[in-house]
């Protein structure tokens, strides 16, 4: 842990942190997963208070996409395995979100057949699976508001030219069946970004409201996150730069605090950011290459504020250029870093 402490400080320095901000924070060991959880990814806060975790499971596909509880003390237990796409055989949960009656809506995504799935539970046992929509390219992220789930998409290919475009899509919770064609004729599609950085040629990804409702939405290739005022028919009114953040930090899960601090994990450099209400973008931890084992960073992909804490998935799969990552392996691990620090 001293290592790993003495490069987090050269880390600081070379990124020219003033005093004050190169007090990097520790993450630490929340829970352990097992096997079945291999490539943990999306979380929201189930009725129950505990924590839902969505696993997609690409390092093994032999193994069913599930949905993981986790207790306010980290016992972690099987949900439920999410329901297969009869024509894959597969499910691959990503992003969740609970709407105020409980209702679980899970992205499930897969490629030109992905899925919203409306999951209604009685206590932690399912009760009936409904699709709101389905044939999305690269369903990713999900947040509910006021009668309305938010997803985004990381590429529609339909619209690209040259460059990557990504997008948001708005729902009913009372849809049901919607065929999205991935381009400008689907009247659910309320916002495209298109991704500039040519080395990282992804979309948009992590997403959240604040109490205003206003939405924050991240482009994980270009690392800038947009704030969208929408109208009444959700509709975008306004779009601008909230902040951007260091180019190949690849942003991808967002939260936000009571406060209205958003927490962002850098899915590519094994780094956490805080955005202040003042757009002050400060680090708030940063990992080298490692396995997780002590809770280290290991390929964040969500974060979630809970019980004065941020717990962070270790999504540990991808090795690409330009990523912390080297290999995938185990632990299978969930972080926290004590906000109350």
């Amino acid at each position: 842990m001293r290592k790993i402490q003495s490069i987090l400080f050269i880390v600081c320095i070379t990124l020219g942190c003033s005093a004050q901000d190169n007090m990097l924070l520790t993450a630490k060991l929340f829970t352990e997963l097992p096997d079945s959880c291999p490539t943990p990814d999306a979380f929201d806060v189930a009725p129950d208070g505990s924590l839902t975790l969505s696993c997609p499971n690409y390092a093994d596909k032999t193994k069913p996409g599930v949905l993981m509880r986790i207790s306010k003390d980290g016992t972690v237990t099987k949900l439920v395995e999410t329901p297969v796409l009869a024509a894959s055989g597969m499910s691959k949960p990503m992003g969740i979100a609970y709407d105020d009656e409980g209702v679980l809506y899970v992205c499930d995504n897969q490629t030109n057949k992905g899925r919203i799935l409306r999951m209604t539970f009685n206590g932690n046992k399912l009760m009936s699976t409904e699709i709101v929509a389905y044939g999305f390219y690269s369903i990713n992220g999900i947040r509910y508001h006021k009668g309305h789930v938010y997803i985004t998409q990381t590429n529609l290919p339909k619209l690209k030219t040259d460059k990557v475009v990504g997008a948001v899509y708005r729902f009913k919770t009372t849809d049901r069946d919607i065929k999205v064609n991935n381009d400008t004729k689907d009247t659910n599609l309320i916002y495209t970004s298109t991704t500039q950085n040519t080395n990282r040629q992804v979309g948009l990804d992590g997403l959240v409201f604040n109490k205003k409702g206003d939405l924050f939405v991240g482009n994980l290739g270009d690392a800038t996150i947009y704030k969208l005022t929408l109208n009444a028919d959700g509709k975008v009114e306004n779009e601008s730069v909230y902040v951007k953040l260091p180019i190949n930090s690849a942003p991808d899960g967002i939260n936000i605090d009571a406060k209205g601090n958003l927490y962002v994990a850098g899915f590519s450099q094994n780094q956490i950011f805080k955005i202040d209400t003042n757009q002050k973008v400060k680090l708030l931890a940063q990992y080298p290459d490692n396995n997780g084992a002590d809770g280290g960073l290991d390929q964040p992909a969500d974060v979630i504020v809970y019980n004065g804490k941020l717990i962070i998935s270790n999504f540990d799969l991808m090795v690409a250029k330009g990523m912390k990552n080297s290999k995938h392996g185990k632990p299978y691990t969930i972080s926290f870093i004590d906000l109350k620090e």
